[in-house]
């Protein structure tokens, strides 16, 4: 499924986790939940169904057509779930855009999602727009260079467990397919991120690696 090969490569491993006492003094850091999504919340309770089975809430993906603090920008989010340790991220992804060359919307729709992740955890600490070979630094290739993985473009929000409980980074990124066209991912990942993904990996069948 060419969504899931896209999620696959775009969640991208994140910093490590920073852990801090905090004295009485100190204000308690508020609950980390991207879109309302608390870490040890069950994908069926959020309506969530899982994208490979049909059973509940057991180890994998899953999709969600909503979440209680969704936004207008994205159609779908994807959670990676592992029972027993619970949610590792949440990718909220756009409708997928059929965009000129230029990328001229998907841009747009990039720098309003990038706004919105701002608002919330300051300035990022990395931007980024490589090109991979010269050749592909036109505007008018832009779209072409996205899908052929020659141009990366993301910033990333680093060290969010200064800010939020259970909080590790968040990032948002352009990808896209020759079938699909142009999409923005924005991905949040909990403090466990990477120990979750990996039992995620070891617990999922590599049919589902596709």
């Amino acid at each position: 499924m060419a969504i899931i090969d896209i999620l696959t490569s775009v969640a991208l491993a994140a910093a490590s986790t920073v852990t801090a006492s905090i004295s009485p003094a100190e204000t308690v850091a508020p609950p980390f939940q991207p879109f309302g999504v608390s870490q040890d919340a069950l994908p069926s309770a959020l309506g969530c169904k899982a994208i490979y089975g049909d059973q509940l809430d057991v180890t994998g993906q899953y999709s969600c057509n909503s979440l209680p603090g969704g936004n207008n920008l994205f159609d779908q989010y994807v959670l990676a779930y592992v029972r027993g340790m619970g949610i590792c991220n949440v990718v909220a992804v756009s409708r997928y855009i059929d965009d000129d060359q230029r990328g001229t919307t998907t841009r747009q729709v990039y720098k309003e999602a990038a706004s919105l992740l701002s608002s919330q955890f300051g300035p990022a600490d990395e931007k980024v727009d490589h090109v991979a070979a010269s050749k592909f630094g036109k505007d008018g290739m832009f779209k072409q260079a996205v899908i052929a993985q020659e141009r990366q473009v993301f910033e990333q929000w680093d060290n969010l467990s200064t800010k939020f409980q259970n909080a590790q980074s968040a990032s948002v990124t352009i990808s896209g397919s020759d079938d699909w066209g142009l999409a923005v991912y924005s991905i949040f990942r909990f403090a466990h991120n990477d120990a979750c993904l990996s039992s995620l990996e070891q617990q999922t069948p590599t049919e589902g690696d596709e």
